[in-house]
């Protein structure tokens, strides 16, 4: 086995400790055990990396307290990001869409050579070996096999995984920077410009149905959700197009527009 990379914390859903406890928003009856695999995996980051103390219980009151668990399913894509800023570790999604049954997609090379530059990735797979249905997992390493922190396994085959059957069966991955500023956050930046360019493509797969009902579901979900909690919307017209001129306020006022040297 590699021993370029740290092996994390490893935690389970199903842990005694905290596995009955809720992990819910109105109107379900969601456990840590059954739906808090993304909430797991950041608690094992956090525990190796800023606080050893922090647990699956921690992480997934903070996702439900700040709006991440999504109703009738797990958590939204949304979480990492703001979860690991709170800690000063910086994580980031990698695709805008699905990568599903794409085993020659290029970015699987990329993680292994982010891998082997010291960092972990979140990764989300989809139905076959990991899950039914979607189940997110921790990458920490990958030479012959994919080295992972499952949180709802143990089995040899899943936490050393055959590449081809990972690559094949994996949806999206979140690169998590195992180094950085050790300063806890208090509020979360921001996007970034490659989140917003990571949204605009969800947006452009949507609309031209290149993405599964469930996809498409879950994303339109997170979307709406965070932008009536930001104040952006107000609930009606969800479909209502952007015109450009709206579109560049809100970059504007993101920071994304930049005035280049001599312009006026």
């Amino acid at each position: 086995m590699s021993e370029r990379n740290m092996r994390p914390v490893s935690y389970k859903q199903y842990d005694a400790r905290w596995a009955s406890k809720p992990y819910q928003v109105k109107g379900e009856t969601a456990t840590i055990k059954g739906s808090g695999c993304g909430p797991t995996c950041a608690a094992m980051v956090i525990a190796s990396l800023r606080d050893k103390s922090v647990t699956p219980a921690e992480t997934c009151a903070w996702s439900v307290e700040h709006g991440y668990k999504a109703k009738g399913h797990g958590t939204y894509y949304s979480y990492f990001r703001s979860q690991m800023a709170q800690y000063g570790i910086q994580c980031r999604q990698l695709l805008g869409s699905s990568i599903y049954h794409q085993p020659g997609h290029p970015i699987h090379g990329q993680v292994r050579e982010y891998l082997r530059q010291g960092k972990w990735v979140i990764a989300l797979m989809g139905p076959g070996r990991w899950t039914t249905g979607g189940h997110f997992v921790l990458v920490w390493d990958w030479d012959d096999k994919v080295r992972i922190n499952d949180p709802a396994s143990a089995k040899s085959v899943r936490e050393n995984g055959d590449p081809d059957t990972f690559q094949n069966e994996v949806k999206n991955y979140w690169l998590v920077e195992t180094g950085g500023s050790s300063e806890k956050k208090e509020e979360d930046d921001g996007m970034d410009a490659e989140q917003i360019r990571a949204i605009v493509q969800e947006e452009l797969a949507l609309r031209e149905g290149r993405r599964d009902k469930e996809e498409a579901a879950d994303w339109a979900r997170e979307a709406w959700e965070a932008a009536r909690a930001a104040g952006v919307l107000d609930g009606s017209r969800p479909l209502a197009g952007l015109t450009r001129q709206e579109a560049a306020l809100v970059l504007s006022r993101l920071g994304l527009l930049e005035k280049k040297e001599g312009a006026e």
